[in-house]
């Protein structure tokens, strides 16, 4: 018995350190509800704000979210905000709201739902994130479509950070 308690405790502390999160909601007529799947992903990389005008650096998150055993399968990259709090940006910025957005508010740059396949087209929402340390990423979003389908979504997750100076683990070039 004594020998099966830190078992337990290391199996608790494993648990809790992949990816967390639920996605609830529908995309077109295909109905989403589970878990963050194990192998969603995240990455944090030094990148241009607004590459054809200004040439702000900042971090730029990368994310890989699965939901359901990939019924739900999301590709997005947020340039991160300087306010390290929750912090929510606008989903489906126009032309012309992209380019008056500020590189200190951050902003979603990319958002493709690879799954469902059918997904109509995105009319808004909100993408919320945290930065919580140099290499973890929290957060939420509210994303609606053109049809009136609509999702709610969770993440926790860690990852790796490629930013030099950002990350005491970082490996890459000086």
């Amino acid at each position: 018995m004594v020998r099966f308690i830190p078992c337990l405790l290391g199996a608790a502390l494993l648990t809790g350190c992949g990816p967390q999160g639920r996605c609830e909601g529908t995309v077109g007529g295909t109905p989403i509800q589970g878990e963050l799947d194990g192998d969603s992903l995240l990455a944090i990389v030094p990148t241009t704000f607004h590459p054809e005008h200004e040439t702000a650096q900042v971090r730029a998150a990368r994310l890989q979210l699965f939901y359901g055993d990939s019924a739900l399968r999301l590709i997005a990259e947020v340039k991160l905000p300087a306010e390290q709090d929750l912090t929510e940006l606008p989903l489906g910025l126009s032309e012309d709201e992209w380019t008056q957005r500020r590189p200190q508010d951050g902003a979603v740059s990319l958002w493709k739902l690879q799954a469902p396949a059918d997904a109509p087209p995105l009319s808004g929402g909100t993408f919320s994130v945290r930065l919580a340390d140099a290499n973890h990423l929290e957060g939420r979003f509210d994303a609606r479509f053109e049809d009136g389908s609509r999702l709610e979504c969770t993440y926790d997750l860690r990852g790796k950070n490629y930013v030099p100076g950002d990350d005491p683990t970082y490996n890459g070039p000086p």
